[in-house]
């Protein structure tokens, strides 16, 4: 969609046509252009020129359209056609006639653009790094733009060939700077010459580019590496950033810019990316497949494109809702990057860092796979609520989520009651799993099992053995909490906190019948969310 002109296009508005009647097919033409949205297409075919269509109101019968350039003859075997009687009168009068009955029915349908239109368009600029000779071309691109934009400022009068001079003159104080700012970007890069040569029939007729080495030796940038010539591209294209400031609308197109880059001067690239998109009148698409681009960007900016049932399908993630921003910032604190989000078939929030620890190694024994094998991407959310805001997020952009959260959750009926999670777009049924017995993950395990592991990891200060009763007369509380405690106070080996007891009991079982049945249950079902 493109605004089409009048207050609010950045283009200014559309140059005023002259004798249209307000009943003329110009006319029309005209005020739809200045409504407050114009949708226009470019469209292109192979073997043929592109063009551009905007959406517009025509007569249903094919007619009825685009008889404005008639002759009056034309016209009146027009109306046969019709067989419509033709009216008395000149040119405009039938025209008007057929106005009327082009108006009787009516459909959307694209119609051609006027060129005044398309030259108010915003210009394409593209980087493209699909050949070694990418650093010549880009210096050349970047003078274009340059010559461009001296070509169009008022201030240029005089003769042809003093125009051609003074252009050229112009243009040999750009390359000057392209050429400075080669060298500070690039340290392996000793001289380098640029010579524009202006026609000003044709605009910026060639442009010859010699560079050395620090040594002195001469390098060829079309043989130089693709990493020299890439790095030469970039600095351009830095440079070029100065250009674009005040130089019309202009979209930028990046076509896997930071291939051959290494990863310090992709972070450079992303530098030039922002001072670009920081000016108003510019807009930009990169396509890449770098999770470094990818990951750099809000993810509301991420457009991913993916097949499905074989057709190509948009998918975005971007919420600019109150609730969208919110949950957004959420997933940004919990570490969620873009690429996970795009990538993972399964996203599973669990309360925090003893889940995030033990849950891998747990799911690894009792299934016999990783979590990563079968697509899972586990979250700490530092406690329950925050497991069901992650899914929450999640699900609302159409990812296969749920979360794992402690059974005594259920009693925040706030947030864990049915109807509160439906509020939250997330099915009971499907995205809530409860694991504990009666309360949290600790309690799944055996008296024998932390008997067992105590006298492994952490042996008794009076030096007799932990037994079996020694656990069970913690349930009757917060068994976690007591188990910390008994662990400590009774142990100078003592675990410093609750993770390292979930980790340990995690190394511990060795055997899938070693993993409670509840945990299995819920790892299956898991892998059958995943799938």
């Amino acid at each position: 969609n493109n605004t089409g002109g009048g207050p609010g296009n950045p283009t200014g508005p559309l140059p005023p046509r002259q004798n249209c009647a307000t009943n003329s097919p110009d006319w029309r033409y005209h005020q739809a252009l200045l409504a407050s949205e114009v949708r226009i297409r470019r469209i292109a075919t192979d073997g043929a020129s592109s063009g551009y269509e905007y959406l517009t109101k025509v007569s249903a019968n094919p007619l009825l359209r685009d008889y404005a350039g008639k002759t009056v003859v034309e016209l009146g075997e027009l109306f046969a056609e019709l067989g419509s009687e033709v009216p008395k009168g000149a040119k405009p009068v039938l025209i008007a006639a057929l106005d009327v009955l082009a108006a009787v029915e009516q459909q959307d349908a694209w119609a051609s653009l006027a060129s005044t239109v398309v030259k108010r368009l915003p210009k394409v600029e593209r980087f493209e790094p699909s050949g070694l000779r990418d650093a010549e071309n880009s210096i050349q691109s970047a003078l274009q733009t340059a010559y461009k934009k001296h070509v169009e400022a008022d201030a240029l009068q005089g003769t042809v060939r003093s125009l051609e001079e003074e252009l050229e003159g112009k243009l040999q104080k750009d390359a000057e700077a392209i050429r400075d700012h080669i060298r500070a970007r690039c340290g392996d890069i000793g001289e380098v010459e640029i010579l524009p040569a202006v026609s000003f029939s044709s605009g910026l007729k060639s442009t010859q580019i010699s560079v050395t080495g620090k040594k002195g030796e001469d390098i060829h940038l079309g043989e130089a590496g693709a990493g020299r010539a890439r790095r030469v591209s970039l600095a351009v294209w830095e440079y070029t950033t100065g250009l674009l400031d005040g130089a019309g609308d202009v979209v930028l197109l990046y076509d896997e810019p930071d291939t051959h880059l290494d990863y310090k001067h992709q972070r450079d690239f992303m530098r030039v990316v922002r001072d670009q998109s920081r000016l108003p009148n510019v807009r930009m698409v990169i396509a890449t497949h770098s999770m470094n681009l990818i990951d750099g960007v809000d993810i509301g900016d991420v457009i991913h494109i993916k097949h499905v049932d074989h057709r190509t399908v948009a998918d975005q993630l971007g919420d600019t809702t109150e609730v969208g921003q919110h949950l957004g910032a959420v997933a940004a604190s919990l570490g969620l990057r873009n690429t996970v989000l795009l990538h993972e078939r399964l996203f599973v929030g669990v309360e925090g860092p003893t889940e995030t620890a033990a849950l891998p190694v747990l799911f690894k024994t009792a299934m016999g796979q990783q979590l990563e094998s079968c697509g899972i991407a586990i979250w700490a959310c530092r406690n329950n609520e925050g497991a069901a805001d992650f899914a929450s997020f999640l699900v609302k952009h159409g990812r296969s989520v749920a979360f794992l959260v402690d059974a005594d959750s259920r009693n925040v009926k706030h947030v864990f009651s049915e109807g509160k999670l439906r509020q939250r777009g997330l099915d009971p049924d499907k995205h809530a799993l409860y694991i504990g017995a009666p309360n949290e993950i600790e309690d799944l395990f055996s008296d024998a099992q932390w008997a067992q592991l105590a006298n492994a990891q952490w042996p008794r200060e009076d030096q007799t053995a932990w037994t079996k009763s020694h656990f069970a007369s913690l349930r009757e509380k917060k068994f976690s909490k007591d188990l910390l405690t008994e662990l400590r106070e009774q142990s100078l080996d003592g675990p410093s906190g609750k993770p390292d007891v979930m980790v340990a009991m995690a190394l511990h079982v060795k055997s899938p019948e070693d993993v409670p049945e509840q945990l299995r249950d819920a790892f299956q079902a898991l892998i059958e969310l995943a799938i």
